[in-house]
């Protein structure tokens, strides 16, 4: 029986965020999600990247014995490519980066290659099962049996990622070759959906749609109404039997949504519009929101409720830098004009930023939330061991690199009686 695939794909900016910063692509034989990162350092720019190079593979297999892992493992690498020569192109892109997680198909199988914690799910049967595992501090938690699936939910350092696409080499994606079955439904999704969304609800919602459509809708609905503080980004796959209700790939047109779907700076818009649909929701920004209820609280109650802001404040923690060293805050990492609302608690004095590798450099940057002061310290001894296993590292390709000759003799490694 001649199969063939389905496909749709959906995005929205979420509650909080101002700006779409996931990229998805659906097309005859490629389904992609890229998160980009960075922040000011443009994560849609790294997105946008990824996406346009993995499109080049959304084409039919070059011959019968065409490996589609091959074909992806070449298209990631120029994704990778693409965001180092961007940011060498601009200073101000240093540090920019993305998760990528797409599937390539081939006419009877999908080959899959993952790199981040945008996710990959497999509904056979009516059981949804993740294809996919997280490049994530805490999913490595999960892994040492430290914590449980459930408490990983709720880790305050959840969005710490291992592993993306920056630009550095070598990259280490997870590949495999995925056999279908007709009837089977793929899901790629952005973390703005699995954060907020239990697994036993994306299955419920994927086995009960009458279509994919409905299905992606439905999802991009249900992070809406569970807070969606990030972009929501649903790419969705259906292998269906190829007739005259389902046509071979080819005649029918590719959905491009989020950042890569934007016009480009220069006022052009995305490559083959004819062939480009972008069917985004209507976003929902309220950027103001944090600020806007802390204004209120403090407007509304006076003194009294100044108080209680105070105290509610001051019970939030958060690790961030200071003088090139990791550091524990104690308030939110936010101002309200010239009023700072946290303040130095701790410098650890052990742990230098540059000694982490990059990836966690830049979420220390950008800060990590805690929710108590207990908390704050764990993801502090936690970015320690990631310190000390990549000197190790150093020295397991190098010979023995001590924490002076790696340039971090302040660095603190429990193995190394320091």
């Amino acid at each position: 029986m001649s199969l063939t695939l389905r496909y749709v794909a959906r995005t929205d900016v979420g509650l909080l965020r101002e700006g779409n910063e996931d990229s998805g692509y659906a097309g005859p034989y490629l389904l992609a999600v890229a998160d980009g990162m960075g922040g000011h350092a443009a994560g849609e720019v790294a997105s946008k990247a990824a996406i346009d190079e993995l499109l080049r593979a959304d084409q039919p297999p070059a011959h019968a014995d065409a490996n589609p892992l091959d074909v992806l493992a070449a298209a990631v690498t120029a994704a990778n490519d693409r965001i180092n020569e961007l940011a060498i192109a601009d200073p101000a892109r240093a540090g920019m980066g993305t998760t990528s997680t797409s599937m390539l198909w081939d006419g009877s199988r999908l080959a899959l290659a993952h790199i981040g914690d945008s996710r990959a799910y497999l509904l056979r049967g009516g059981v949804l099962a993740q294809i996919t595992r997280d490049h994530t501090f805490v999913q490595s938690l999960v892994d040492d049996g430290r914590i449980t699936a459930e408490d990983a939910r709720e880790h305050p350092a959840r969005s710490v990622v291992t592993k993306v696409l920056q630009g550095q080499s070598p990259i280490q994606p997870d590949f495999s070759l995925v056999d279908v079955q007709p009837g089977d439904r793929f899901l790629i999704c952005s973390d703005g959906l699995s954060d907020v969304v239990g697994d036993p609800d994306i299955q419920q919602v994927m086995a009960a749609a009458g279509s994919i459509e409905e299905a992606a809708d439905r999802l991009i609905a249900l992070a809406l109404d569970s807070g969606a503080p990030d972009n929501v980004t649903v790419v969705l796959g259906e292998v269906v039997p190829s007739d005259d209700d389902h046509p071979a790939p080819g005649s029918s047109q590719a959905f491009m949504v989020g950042a890569v779907a934007e016009p480009s700076p220069d006022g052009g818009t995305p490559d083959d519009p004819e062939t480009v649909r972008y069917a985004p929701q209507p976003p929902r920004r309220r950027p103001w929101l944090r600020p806007a209820l802390a204004i209120g609280v403090l407007v509304a109650v006076g003194w009294a409720g100044l108080t209680i802001a105070n105290d509610w404040v001051r019970e939030q923690y958060y690790i961030g830098s200071s003088g090139g060293q990791v550091a524990v805050y104690q308030g939110v990492s936010q101002e309200l004009g010239p009023i700072h609302l946290s303040e130095l608690h701790q410098i650890p004095g052990d742990l230098p930023v540059d000694a982490l590798p990059e990836v966690f450099q830049d979420q220390v940057g950008a800060t990590i939330s805690a929710d108590d002061l207990d908390t704050a310290v764990q993801v502090v001894e936690s970015l320690r061991r990631e310190a000390c296993q990549a000197q190790q590292g150093r020295g397991a390709t190098g010979g023995s690199v001590s924490t002076e000759d790696a340039g971090f003799p302040g660095l603190r490694c429990a193995d190394s009686g320091r």
